[in-house]
């Protein structure tokens, strides 16, 4: 009895001392680190190269320069949307040009007759004279707006930004390169590097009985 009774207080005394044990706190679970968004640019995927807008092919553009070297001046009759069915005469050397425009009447026995116009591009002006031998008055009859009375001539048509050849033709007797430019169509002259024709928004210019290297100082001085 005595020490069944010990031995229940030693048992008692035991449970309480575990019972008051502080309670140890589990491992923390370690945690994979976030993977950090990468700010590096991702890898493109290749594309086709783009050929510039203003490409000119070098077989083209050495036609388009031959003017350069073999003329200093050009004559020639123009048809284009200005001149209705008839040709205007044009006289051109440096930035100097005179055009003679189609008359409606032969007589120049008015005041203000004129049958030749005169533009300097580097001054900017355009004049219109009368200069024919049968001109009842002759010399200079007024002052007029340059952008309204400049006509491109077929060294303008040669400023392109872009040209290649997309066939060929004869023209006249004479052969021309068809060339697609930013400005239309063009069909130019493989000796002398010069337009004989242009097609540009639906409209036709022509250029016919060139002679090169001909116009004067007197022909395009008023």
């Amino acid at each position: 009895m005595k020490w069944g009774w010990l031995t229940l207080c030693i048992v008692s005394l035991l449970v309480l001392i575990v019972a008051c044990a502080p309670a140890q706190e589990a491992p923390a679970t370690a945690t994979a680190p976030k993977a950090e968004q990468s700010t590096a640019a991702k890898p493109q995927t290749a594309t086709t190269e783009q050929k510039p807008a203003g490409e000119i092919a070098a077989d083209v553009k050495d036609l388009l320069s031959k003017h350069k070297t073999k003329i200093t001046s050009v004559y020639y009759k123009y048809r284009g949307p200005e001149t209705g069915s008839n040709f205007y005469e044009f006289y051109v050397k440096g930035s100097k040009i005179k055009y003679k425009p189609s008359l409606e009447t032969k007589t120049l026995d008015r005041p203000d007759s004129y049958d030749s116009i005169f533009i300097d591009k580097i001054a900017k002006t355009a004049q219109s004279y009368c200069t024919a031998a049968y001109c009842a008055y002759k010399g200079k009859k007024e002052n007029l707006n340059y952008d309204d009375a400049y006509i491109d001539t077929v060294f303008d048509w040669l400023s392109v930004t872009s040209a290649k050849k997309i066939g060929e033709e004869v023209i006249e007797s004479r052969n021309t390169w068809k060339i697609e430019t930013n400005k239309g169509i063009l069909w130019v002259d493989t000796f002398y590097g010069i337009p004989l024709k242009a097609d540009s928004g639906g409209k036709t210019y022509r250029f016919e009985q060139l002679a090169v290297n001909s116009v004067t100082d007197a022909d395009i001085t008023p």
